[in-house]
């Protein structure tokens, strides 16, 4: 009897587990059915009305169904628990813990794992603004991928997403996916998600040397080229416009290359080019309605002080010149401002992809610094003006960026492994 209901109890886990995937691959068609439609409404419309009447799918009833299809847990596994950089400081070292194992850990879940990978807002959506829970999935979603389903091919659909991390936890990740992954295709964008990671000062700062990250940078765009089947997609676009994108970044925008001329129109109505020859220039893509690069601009006077003879150029976005002015004067600052053409040309030549953006010119006309003016940016001007610098407050008091600002790419969900949770059961108060 007893033996007769344990195999009932096994059956029911089994049919249990055999009807996640299907629910799962259900919950993925409905999603390519809605972007099927939404693409062939854009395709047909003829106006702008049309066109804006025409609203994308944001995903939130497929993310329901989707979670609902992989999120269960089906046991534990005995892993090495590695505290974060803030736990350490207390006394907290490596240990051996029990942990859980998820539906989505399973080899067939890659799916929904990248599907949430590329969807990070409306997967926090989910959890209605309870940030400890978010991060725990968002956690374990990433071990899983770090754990499994590195070696699967669907996961060459998600290194365009992951290349926009500012974490080494996901660099090394991608190095393992281009490392032991058979599929080209994954090995490819493995290689192009790392190319494009180099280029922060997190990522580039690990390995050792300016020089050594750019010759990786290198390295990994020239293999995503090599290895690269033809019509290979990287995110929205085909992996070879992104080689291409890549390409311009290293020459024009990467520390050490000589950046592109702006010719931007200044506040009196003349228009003044930027980097000036000979000097050092901090040139600086800002809104008014974004905090940071507020605080930057209206602190220009300290600024100057602090570094004498650095340039500095301010650059907003095209609008309206009245309109401008007036932002300017009710922020009370006007002197020494700049905006971008009718085409915001200069911030595209920049690609300026978050607000706000500095980018910190050496006298030789050659970059030093490019990316959030926090942190780094601080220490690469401090190095630049280690002679002349007057001791005052720093006027860059951000270590770290916050999330982008409307109209930047997303950030995603997960963080490096020093900000993210470890991966242990979820207390039942998150």
């Amino acid at each position: 009897m007893k033996k007769t209901a344990l195999l009932a109890i096994l059956a029911a886990l089994s049919a249990t587990a055999f009807a996640a995937e299907p629910a799962m691959r259900a919950s993925l068609a409905k999603w390519e059915q809605q972007m099927t439609e939404y693409r062939a409404a854009c395709k047909v419309a003829t106006t702008d009305e049309q066109r804006a009447a025409i609203k994308i799918p944001d995903g939130s009833d497929i993310a329901a169904e989707l979670w609902q299809s992989v999120n269960r847990k089906t046991g534990e596994r005995e892993e090495l628990v590695c505290p974060t950089a803030a736990e350490r400081m207390n006394g907290a070292v490596d240990e051996r813990k029990m942990v859980p194992v998820y539906e989505f850990d399973q080899p067939w879940a890659a799916p929904a794992v990248v599907w949430f990978i590329n969807h990070p807002d409306v997967f926090a959506k989910m959890f209605n603004g309870r940030q400890r829970r978010v991060a725990y999935y968002a956690n374990a979603l990433l071990e899983s991928l770090n754990r499994t389903h590195y070696a699967n091919p669907a996961v060459a659909d998600c290194c365009a997403k992951l290349s926009e991390s500012q974490s080494v936890r996901v660099y090394e990740i991608l190095q393992k996916i281009y490392s032991r992954n058979q599929d080209l295709a994954a090995r490819a964008n493995a290689a192009m998600a790392m190319s494009i990671m180099l280029s922060n000062p997190t990522i580039s700062g690990a390995e050792g040397s300016a020089a050594m990250a750019r010759s990786k940078q290198l390295y990994f765009l020239r293999q995503a080229v090599r290895i690269a089947p033809e019509n290979a997609m990287f995110g929205a676009r085909t992996l070879s416009e992104a080689i291409i994108e890549m390409s311009y970044v290293l020459r024009n925008l990467s520390v050490g290359s000589v950046p592109p001329l702006l010719n931007v129109l200044a506040a009196d109505g003349n228009t003044a080019t930027f980097p000036v020859a000979g000097k050092p220039n901090l040139i600086f893509f800002w809104s008014p309605d974004e905090p940071m690069g507020l605080s930057v601009v209206q602190k220009q006077h300290q600024l100057a002080q602090q570094y004498p003879g650095l340039v500095f150029c301010p650059v907003t976005v095209h609008e309206e010149r009245e309109e401008w002015l007036m932002k300017l004067r009710q922020i009370g600052v006007v002197a020494n401002c700049f905006m971008d053409d009718a085409e915001n040309s200069n911030g595209r030549a920049y690609r300026v992809a978050q607000l706000p953006t500095a980018v910190l010119v050496g006298a030789d006309s050659r970059i030093l610094f490019i990316g959030y003016p926090g942190l780094p940016l601080q220490t690469a001007l401090d190095s630049l003006f280690a002679n002349s610098k007057k001791q005052a407050p720093r006027i860059l008091v951000e270590e770290t960026a916050p999330a982008m600002q409307p109209g930047s790419q997303p950030a995603t969900p997960t963080g490096s492994s020093d900000e993210a949770p470890a991966l242990r059961d979820m207390p039942e108060d998150f």
